[in-house]
Formats: C-alpha cells, sequence, structure tokens
C-alpha cells in the first residue's frame, strides 16, 4: 500500500532538496492526530485497527479511518499499515459508519466517511484558499457553494467539485471590471456597471454574438465576459 504521511518529530534526512523523515519523540513514541486528538503509538508501523484502538474507537470495526493527504484523502483500511515515519501531515478522521462516499475536488480523488459534506469542512480536508470559491458540477449549470451549503455524497455517483477565484475579471465598454464570481439578475448587473437610465445591457455569448439581456434574467458571470450599454432604439451608446 501506499505509504502513509504521519510521524513523529521530523530531522533532515539529507541535503538540500531531500525528503526529511521523522523519528520518535523523546518519549520514545510516534504521534498522529484522529479527529484533532493527538494519538501517541510505540510502534512505527500501526494498523488502522489499531490507531482507532488507540484513539478510543472501538470496536474498531463499527468505524472508517480516513486519512487527510495534501490533496486527497483515502480510507485506511483496520489491517492496513501506516508508515509513521514519512514525513507529512499527519491528520485522520474517523467516522462510526459502514461505508465510505467518494468525491473529487479539482481532478484530486476523496474519501469521506459521512454523507453530508459541509462547504467549510470541505475548505479545510481540500485545503481551498480564502480567495477561492468551491463550484458543484452540475448537469447544464454548475453551482457555486455558499458558507452554509452541505454537499450530498449519497445521492448517486460521484460529486465533481473544482475551485475558482472568487473574484474575475469582466469588460464593460472594454474597460476591465473584478467583481465576484456568480449569477447576477438584469438589474444587478445595470447597477453595477452604472449603465445609463433606459439603456439596455448587452453581452457577447458564447458564440461571439452581441445578446440583449431581458429585464428579470439571470446570467452566470464567468470569467472574460464583455458587455456593452445601448440605447433601446438600437443605435451604438
Amino acid at each position: 500500500m501506499e505509504n502513509a504521511v504521519t510521524g513523529g518529530e521530523s530531522r533532515d534526512a539529507g541535503g538540500a532538496g531531500q525528503i526529511e523523515a521523522r523519528t520518535a519523540g523523546p518519549d520514545g513514541q510516534y504521534f498522529t492526530t484522529v479527529n484533532g486528538e493527538t494519538v501517541k503509538l510505540a510502534n512505527p508501523d500501526p494498523k488502522g485497527g489499531h490507531i482507532l484502538e488507540k484513539a478510543g474507537f472501538n470496536p474498531s470495526g463499527d468505524f472508517a479511518l480516513i486519512q487527510l493527504l495534501a490533496h486527497s484523502s483515502r480510507l485506511i483500511g483496520l489491517d492496513d499499515e501506516v508508515d509513521l515515519r514519512t514525513a507529512g501531515t499527519e491528520v485522520f478522521r474517523a467516522f462510526k459508519t459502514d461505508r465510505v462516499y467518494r468525491f473529487t475536488l479539482n481532478g484530486h480523488g476523496f474519501e469521506w466517511g459521512a454523507a453530508k459534506l459541509e462547504e467549510n469542512e470541505l475548505r479545510v480536508i481540500g485545503h481551498v484558499a480564502g480567495d477561492e470559491v468551491i463550484v458543484l458540477e452540475r448537469d447544464g449549470e454548475d453551482r457555486v457553494l455558499e458558507p452554509a451549503d452541505v454537499v450530498d455524497l449519497d445521492h448517486g455517483g460521484t460529486e465533481h467539485l473544482y475551485t475558482e477565484k472568487r473574484l474575475i475579471t469582466v469588460y464593460y465598454e472594454n474597460e476591465p471590471r473584478e467583481i465576484p464570481r456568480g449569477t447576477y439578475t438584469t438589474e444587478e448587473l445595470k447597477n453595477l456597471f452604472g449603465v445609463q437610465e433606459g439603456y439596455i445591457l448587452e453581452f457577447i455569448n458564447h458564440e461571439g454574438q452581441l445578446t440583449p439581456l431581458k429585464p428579470g434574467a439571470k446570467l452566470r458571470v464567468k470569467e472574460g465576459m464583455k458587455f456593452f450599454e445601448q440605447v433601446p432604439c438600437g443605435g451604438s451608446s
């Protein structure tokens, strides 16, 4: 199996650019964390079941142990060994469940032990920066997750998510404007751009055509979109 990235105290295993290894702490034990609580183990190669037991999750067979990695997470089976001497961030989550759910974030695979995953939790395990939003892929229209949103991993199939910068650059009358990513009504966009009273707001669609926005219409604004104002009769402003 792939080595887990857990360990005790780090030491330099070589010169510059070399991967650091980990040794036992002053008490001769290695450590990791499970659900935020520090767990110490004398064995540098414990099995998943032993980690659960040491963390107080008994019987261990009733729980799923998930290891959080830099860009993914994975299930550690009860009989899977974990190398606590390998350098890295040692973080585990334990779930009382007999199921494991899967999703992807920016193309990286994740395994999780609960059917519901809150947006703020997803940010933590996915190391999502504060200036980014998380987007849930959906047929027809992708959806930007809000802080209070919860992703349902049990509705069937694998959920696919990706991150984008929170602010995007669009162009109004060929002048760049930085605005929050999202879906806007025609009226919200006209107010945002300062469109003159009585003028029509138009945008260039994916086919390169100038398209007027109807009153009350909604538009998901994307990076690089171009907008123009026009007098109602069709003459240029």
